[in-house]
């Protein structure tokens, strides 16, 4: 508040010398016109001798701003050193972020611009600017700066004695924290365990009171900390691939240009509650990946059971995986289970096989958040069946597959046990793969439009009446396949889990699997 009273009162000062200026000047024509017009003898016509002034040099100003306080120092004795009993506020150290003001006074004139230097710089800097940031090159714990700046008038003339600044610096260490969201939440019990593949993205951030670019190195270590891995300073985030199957832990640690070291912070962090206790890495079975991203279905696993039921007939225990995918919303389920922070990470879970089942039904799945990861997927030649049987109509921006549009093939939200799917693959086995509703579906799912390059491979039986609260006309498609490339997918928009009335769900699985997808 002083300084910046003192300021404006310095300006005001100026602008009334200015003014004081003018008024002579008009005094002295006014009396020159008066004495003309009279026939007097003009006073100021005699020529007489002089001593010129000539253009006087222009005086300068500076302060500093450190967290709101302000140290003032002015140029008062004219020899360039700083006046020590002018500053307003005693500070023994400050940052090496510094927030500099100055101004200058022309007596004669006006301010062109200005020339400032640091003593770490071998040359003056010209600026038309009255105020800029600097971040002072910290290298030590403590470091002492100077600063001075001179005004330059319209006739070039430089301040002789500029006005100048000399402080102390005292280094801060950096801090680092993981970025929020980057790891999975425990909700309710920190003693559980977050399952992963062999890869996992970590994300910090990390900050510097002294300025984010003086930190210069950032270490990680994956277990054991007295094998610190590098990076640059202005790392973010670490992909380790090829993690051993088992239990983990991270570390990751910034430091200065000074060497001071930020904490260690770890995943997991046994005394955070807020995140699992644990971190286990799986290991890849078969070249089949069952993802369940049906959250509700996390406590007893029914739904998942029936899939795996079927792998098991087809390729054995061993022959494939799953990947469960918790909620972190309310109500969580799973959620120290959640989809993975990165998109890296989804992309590399799938690409550890060939084969995916992703199924949803009811809840709010994760098609959205991994559809990039599954397009990518596609394109580099993996097969995907997906069945989402789900309230939210399936989003006809989804690159993994082709919807022109949709709409609800049953507006009450009731399908009735009985109406048959039928196939339409282009397969002479056609009809032995039409599919036949076992259960009530009690919850409203869409029928679909395909797009560009969609082709329909299931569709409601014609016209049906006395299987659902609202009958439909026609045969609606609630099957697509989408090639991109090598690649395919199947978007089934039923619970494939409901759909065994026929009793031949493993066949289907098994034309799917070995025959559309391929060997």
């Amino acid at each position: 508040m002083f300084g910046s009273a003192f300021h404006l009162k310095k300006v005001k000062g100026r602008l009334f010398f200015k003014m004081l200026r003018k008024f002579y000047y008009i005094i002295c024509l006014t009396i020159a016109v008066f004495f003309a017009s009279c026939g007097l003898k003009d006073p100021f016509g005699d020529k007489k001798e002089s001593n010129p002034v000539g253009n006087l040099a222009p005086d300068t100003h500076l302060f500093l701003f450190v967290d709101q306080k302000q140290i003032t120092v002015y140029d008062t004795l004219g020899t360039g050193e700083i006046v020590p009993h002018l500053y307003t506020t005693g500070l023994d150290t400050t940052p090496s972020k510094q927030i500099l003001h100055w101004w200058g006074d022309d007596p004669d004139g006006e301010i062109a611009g200005y020339y400032y230097q640091w003593d770490y710089q071998s040359e003056p800097v010209f600026t038309t600017q009255e105020s800029d940031t600097f971040y002072v090159p910290i290298r030590t714990q403590y470091d002492e700066f100077g600063f001075k700046v001179w005004a330059v008038d319209d006739q070039g003339l430089k301040d002789p004695t500029p006005a100048a600044l000399r402080f102390p610096v005292f280094n801060s260490p950096p801090s680092i924290l993981f970025r929020l969201g980057s790891n999975p939440r425990a909700v309710g019990n920190a003693k559980v365990t977050s399952y992963t593949f062999p890869t996992r993205t970590f994300v910090w951030d990390a900050f510097d009171p002294d300025g984010r670019e003086t930190i210069t190195k950032i270490y990680y270590a994956l277990d054991d900390t007295s094998r610190w891995q590098q990076l640059p300073g202005d790392a973010d985030h670490v992909t380790l691939r090829d993690i051993e199957p088992g239990e983990h832990r991270f570390f990751v640690k910034a430091q200065d240009v000074s060497g001071a070291f930020s904490q260690t912070i770890s995943f997991p962090d046994p005394e955070d509650a807020n995140v699992p206790n644990h971190w286990r890495v799986k290991s890849i079975q078969g070249d089949i990946l069952l993802v369940n991203d049906f959250a509700q279905d996390q406590n007893l696993y029914t739904v998942q059971t029936f899939y795996e039921d079927i792998l098991k007939d087809l390729v054995g225990e061993n022959g494939y995986s799953v990947w469960d995918i918790g909620s972190d919303r309310t109500p969580a389920i799973n959620a120290e289970n959640a989809l993975p922070y990165s998109s890296t990470d989804i992309q590399a879970y799938l690409s550890y096989f060939h084969k995916v089942i992703w199924f949803a039904h009811l809840g709010r799945p994760n098609l959205s958040g991994a559809g990039l990861s599954i397009t990518r997927f596609i394109k580099n030649g993996g097969k995907i069946l997906i069945s989402n049987a789900n309230e939210e109509k399936p989003d006809t921006t989804w690159t993994f597959t082709s919807i022109d549009s949709v709409y609800r093939l049953n507006p009450r939200g009731r399908l009735l046990p009985g109406i048959d799917i039928l196939a339409s693959f282009g397969s002479a086995d056609d009809a032995a793969l039409d599919l036949n509703l076992e259960k009530l579906v009690g919850n409203r799912v869409s029928a679909l439009i395909p797009g560009s390059g969609g082709e329909v491979v299931y569709r409601m039986q014609a016209d049906s009446t006395a299987t659902v609260s609202v009958p439909y006309k026609g045969s609606p498609p609630v099957g697509i396949r989408f090639k991109i490339d090598e690649g395919e997918s199947i978007y089934f928009s039923l619970p494939l889990h409901f759909c065994n009335g026929n009793g031949n769900i493993t066949d289907v699985f098994r034309y799917i699997l070995f025959e559309e997808f391929g060997p």
